[in-house]
C-alpha cells in the first residue's frame, strides 16, 4: 500500500499517569485522510519511560535496551507488510501478524513465543536464561532433536551452571511448556518430558522477614531525603498489604472496595495471575491517602537500592529487599493466629504449601502443639 505513514504513539487515549501505565502502539496512518489504525505493541510504559528519540526509545526501565529493540522490531514488520502487496487496504495492516512463520528451530520458536507474551522483567530473565542455556548446549536446534536422552544430556549441560535444585527444575518446567505449545502447533509430535521426571528439590534459602519489632523500627526512622521517605513509605506498604513488587507499582484505588463495612485490596498478581484479597489495614490505608491514592513509581533497582539507605538508617541488621516486606505481611499474619488458608488467599499462592513454609519457619505449629502440654499440666 502507498501514501502511508507510520509513527510510534504512546498513550492515545491520554490516560497515563504515574500509577497507571499505558500502551505503546504504531500508528499507520493514510497520508490526506483522518484515516488510521493503531496497533498495539503489547508493552505498557509509564509516562517517564516513554522518549520520542529515534522515533522511539525506552528509558527508566529495568529492561530499557530491550523493550527499545522489540518494539522497533515490531515497528519493521509492520511497516514491512503495510508497503507490501499483501496489505491492500488500511484495515488490512490489523493482519500483519497473522502468518506466523513457524518453523522447527526451537530457538526461533521460543524467543518468538517469549516476546508476543509481553512477559514481566523476572519472568523475561527466567526464560531468556534458559534460551541462552540451550544455544549453549548446540544439540536441540530443531524439534526433531528432542528425545529423552538429548534432555538427559541438557540436564547435565544445565548442572554445569545451576547448583539449586528448585531452579533446576524451573528450567525445565518451562521448556517442557514450550513443547507442549509446539506440539499443538504441530511442530513437535511428542514431550520427552512425558517420561524424563525431573526432582522439584526443597529451598535451601529460607525467607527474610522483619519482626514486629524491626519493623517499628523502620516506621520510627524519619528519613531526611525525600526519596527514601517515599522507599519507605513503600515499603511499609508492602509489609501491611503483602503486595509484590510489580503490583505494587501498578497499584489502582479501583482495587480497593468494601465487604461488610470494612475496606479491602483485591486484584490478580501480574506474575501468576493467581486472584488475591486482603483488609487495608490502617497502616496501608494512611500511606495512600498521604499520596492522594497514586503510589511512588520507581524502578526495581532503585527501590532495592533505596531499600540498603533504609535498613542502614532504621539500623536493621538483616538484608531488606522488596521481597521482605512480602514475607513480613505473611508473618505478621500468621503470628496473629491468622488461619494458613486466609493467609494464602491474602497472598495469591496457587498452592498453600508456599505458604506454610512461612508457619514452618516461625514453628507456629510447634509452639501451639507443645502450648497445649502445658496449658493440660495447670
Amino acid at each position: 500500500m502507498k501514501n502511508i505513514s507510520l509513527r510510534f504513539v504512546y498513550d492515545k487515549n491520554k490516560r497515563a499517569t504515574e500509577s497507571k501505565p499505558q500502551p505503546l502502539t504504531v500508528e499507520v496512518r493514510q497520508n490526506g485522510t483522518n484515516k488510521a489504525v493503531y496497533i498495539n505493541t503489547g508493552f505498557k510504559l509509564y509516562p517517564n519511560q516513554f522518549s520520542e528519540r529515534n522515533g522511539f526509545t525506552c528509558k527508566n526501565h529495568s529492561r530499557a535496551p530491550y523493550v527499545t529493540k522489540e518494539a522497533r522490531r515490531i515497528f519493521e514488520k509492520i511497516e514491512d507488510f503495510a508497503y507490501s502487496d499483501k496489505c491492500k487496504v488500511l484495515e488490512d495492516v490489523k493482519n500483519y501478524n497473522k502468518e506466523k512463520a513457524y518453523d522447527a528451530n526451537v530457538v526461533n520458536f521460543m524467543k518468538r513465543e517469549l516476546i508476543e507474551s509481553n512477559p514481566t522483567p523476572a519472568v523475561l530473565d527466567h526464560h531468556r536464561s534458559l534460551i541462552s542455556r540451550i544455544e549453549e548446549f548446540g544439540e536441540i536446534e530443531t524439534f526433531d532433536d528432542l528425545s529423552y536422552e538429548s534432555i538427559d544430556r541438557f540436564d547435565k549441560h544445565l548442572r554445569k551452571t545451576i547448583n539449586s535444585q528448585q531452579v533446576l527444575y524451573k528450567r525445565h518446567k518451562v521448556f517442557s511448556k514450550y513443547i507442549d505449545k509446539a506440539i499443538k502447533l504441530g511442530l513437535c509430535k511428542e514431550n520427552p518430558y512425558d517420561d524424563y521426571k525431573v526432582p522439584r528439590g526443597v529451598a535451601l534459602k529460607k525467607p527474610t522477614f522483619l519482626t514486629e519489632q524491626e519493623l517499628q523500627k523502620i516506621k520510627d526512622y524519619q528519613p531526611v531525603d525525600e526519596k527514601l521517605q517515599r522507599v519507605k513509605d513503600l515499603f511499609v506498604f508492602q509489609c501491611y498489604t503483602g503486595l509484590a513488587y510489580v503490583d505494587l507499582q501498578s497499584f489502582d484505588e479501583d482495587w480497593i472496595t468494601e465487604v461488610d463495612g470494612y475496606k479491602i485490596i483485591s486484584s490478580n498478581r501480574q506474575k501468576t495471575d493467581q486472584p488475591y484479597i486482603t483488609i487495608l489495614f490502617p497502616e496501608a490505608e494512611a500511606i495512600l491517602e498521604k499520596y492522594d491514592y497514586k503510589l511512588p513509581v520507581i524502578s526495581n533497582q532503585k527501590y532495592n537500592d533505596y531499600l540498603k539507605l533504609l535498613k542502614a538508617g532504621a539500623e536493621i541488621k538483616k538484608n531488606i529487599t522488596s521481597h521482605v516486606g512480602r514475607h513480613t505481611f505473611a508473618t505478621l499474619l500468621i503470628n496473629k493466629d491468622v488461619p494458613i488458608e486466609s493467609v494464602s488467599k491474602a497472598l495469591g499462592h496457587s498452592n498453600i504449601k508456599q505458604t506454610e513454609e512461612y508457619a514452618h519457619l516461625l514453628g507456629k505449629k510447634v509452639v501451639s502443639d507443645m502450648a497445649k502440654l502445658i496449658d493440660l499440666s495447670k
